[in-house]
């Protein structure tokens, strides 16, 4: 299964559902359709994805909120800003893609050369809870690990409007089919996102099917 953007096939756990549940391998691409809808994508290592683009794309990285440039470096993360290189009709320029994303530069197993990304978030999505940046997919992630007592469906409702936000941060959890929530798989939830986000949230457990689907880019967010 090829999967691009949608539905987190980037995500370690959700990964383990879809290959579980299609008894397939996954492999992730990552493009845009303004700039290539098939950029980025997995090799048999799947340990990042390489840019299949060389001389026809020129990547950056940017900080979200200041547009200051990171040095494409291991471990660097920020936000993947792309810029035309041979495209005539209607070329970009710097043009940011809004996609966080996270850099390997260590050699890849594989033989192939230059960065490697995993895409972490939307840095339009992105919250601020008492000074940690947080992202809404990190949260579906961590949540999709309670899978099967859990669907892999969230929505982080703000309390207040903008970005900054005071703890504990609402999020809606969705059960999985025929489960019945208790106290006690809200309050695991509620532990391991402050283990691994370091965020405090407050969770409400929500009956499957309760949290609606989308064909595209999956709503996180709830205002």
């Amino acid at each position: 299964m090829l999967v691009a953007g949608e539905p987190g096939g980037g995500e370690p756990a959700f990964r383990a559902q879809l290959e579980d549940g299609w008894r397939a391998k996954v492999t992730e691409a990552m493009g845009i359709g303004d700039i290539g809808v098939s950029l980025w994508g997995e090799c048999e290592e799947q340990d990042g994805m390489h840019l299949g683009a060389h001389g026809f794309v020129h990547p950056e990285l940017i900080e979200p909120e200041s547009g200051r440039a990171i040095p494409i470096e291991d471990g660097a993360s920020g936000e993947l800003v792309l810029t035309h290189l041979q495209h005539r009709a209607a070329p970009l320029l710097r043009f940011r893609t809004r996609d966080h994303v996270m850099v390997k530069t260590s050699p890849c197993p594989c033989g192939r050369t230059g960065p490697r990304i995993r895409c972490v978030g939307r840095t339009d999505d992105m919250l601020i809870v008492r000074g940690v940046n947080v992202f809404p997919s990190a949260i579906r992630e961590v949540v999709s690990g309670f899978a099967p007592d859990v669907s892999g469906h969230v929505r982080v409702r703000p309390g207040a409007p903008g970005v900054k936000q005071e703890p504990p941060l609402p999020v809606s959890v969705e059960l999985g089919r025929d489960v019945r929530g208790d106290d006690g798989l809200a309050e695991a939830i509620r532990a391991r996102l402050r283990e691994v986000l370091i965020v405090q949230t407050s969770i409400d457990l929500v009956p499957w099917g309760s949290l609606q689907r989308s064909e595209y880019k999956s709503t996180l967010v709830e205002r």
